[in-house]
């Protein structure tokens, strides 16, 4: 190799190290926080705003972060976009819905998601949730005693890939329900006025934080009841309301329910595109826990009722991962049970 030839790869060597030990900035820069929901009311856009006012102060060079609604499909639409066309350089980060990591997996061949979710980086989770299953008053059924025995319901969605859409078509598998999913609805408030108007007689899988405050008026009086919590564990706060578990007695159903609920572990969470400088990757997810733990920002997540149980980046991500190494047995379970439907 000649002299200049030998020069100019010393040289480029040498940017690329540079490059590589630079301490990661956004001076000057703003950052994308897309919301893969509609920006009525309460629920994902409540704590993506929420993060949204506070998280450039934790970022070098205190960007300007600038909330971003992409509804459709239940967030589905959004994470295919951060999986195969945004930005790698962090300058677009997401909010999508706790079930998008799993779709692809228990969707199957046919899953709208087209992504690998493990090769996202998972940022971490704003909360920790359980969802419950709602009826509202002057249903057709008035208790889950009714609706196990068989009453038909029409049960709002966002669409395929959206909690409601999978735990409702779950609760028919699994437990012998009889519950219709009508799906095309924006987000989860469009949803709940639905039913409110009675055009819909419930939801599965409407989040037990954002209902005790959003929806506190109806609960009390009741004009809606929630009647099941669809989680791994119980909430404090409905020690009386059975869990989705409690319902299934063979092994391999309750595999398969644990593998679709596990998801609430990850309530709210947030996640950059593949591909992303490891180094960027870290520094976003620190300040999503620097920001976690901000007293200003717990604060006005209170003042707004919101529930707020901070999960950590890398263990969103191991848990992902330990999912998509579930038993294949398992695997083709749930994906024959939303299939067949």
């Amino acid at each position: 190799m000649r002299l200049p030839a030998l020069l100019l790869l010393a040289a480029l060597s040498t940017s690329v190290a540079q490059a590589q030990t630079e301490p990661v900035s956004f001076a000057g820069k703003s950052i994308k926080l897309l919301i893969g929901f509609s920006p009525t009311g309460y629920g994902y856009d409540t704590y993506g705003r929420l993060l949204a006012r506070h998280i450039g102060k934790y970022l070098p060079g205190n960007p300007a972060i600038i909330p971003q609604n992409r509804p459709g499909a239940g967030s589905l639409n959004l994470a295919s976009y951060m999986a195969n066309a945004a930005p790698r350089d962090g300058s677009e980060i997401a909010i999508v819905g706790r079930g998008v990591a799993m779709e692809p997996l228990i969707g199957g061949s046919a899953s709208q998601g087209k992504f690998d979710s493990t090769r996202f980086a998972w940022l971490g989770s704003m909360n920790n949730e359980v969802s419950g299953f709602f009826i509202r008053q002057g249903a057709p059924a008035a208790n889950l005693q009714e609706i196990l025995a068989g009453a038909r319901l029409q049960m709002g969605s966002t669409g395929a890939g959206g909690d409601q859409q999978v735990f409702t078509i779950a609760l028919n598998s699994l437990l012998g329900t009889k519950l219709k999913p009508i799906a095309g609805y924006p987000g989860t408030q469009e949803i709940m006025l639905a039913i409110e108007r009675g055009e819909l007689d419930g939801i599965v899988g409407y989040s037990w934080g954002v209902a005790r405050s959003g929806n506190k008026a109806d609960l009390q009086a009741g004009r809606l009841k929630v009647i099941m919590q669809l989680a791994l564990d119980k909430h404090k706060e409905l020690a009386d309301v059975p869990l989705v578990t409690d319902f299934v007695s063979k092994p391999d159903d309750r595999q398969v329910l644990e593998m679709i609920f596990s998801r609430q572990s990850m309530g709210r969470p947030v996640v950059a595109p593949p591909g992303v400088d490891p180094r960027i990757v870290d520094v976003l997810r620190k300040a999503l826990a620097e920001t976690m733990r901000d007293p200003q920002f717990i604060a006005e997540g209170a003042k707004i009722g919101l529930e707020l149980e901070f999960v950590g980046g890398a263990e969103v991500q191991s848990l992902v991962e330990r999912l998509y190494r579930s038993p294949p047995q398992v695997m083709t379970r749930a994906q024959a049970i939303f299939q067949a439907n």
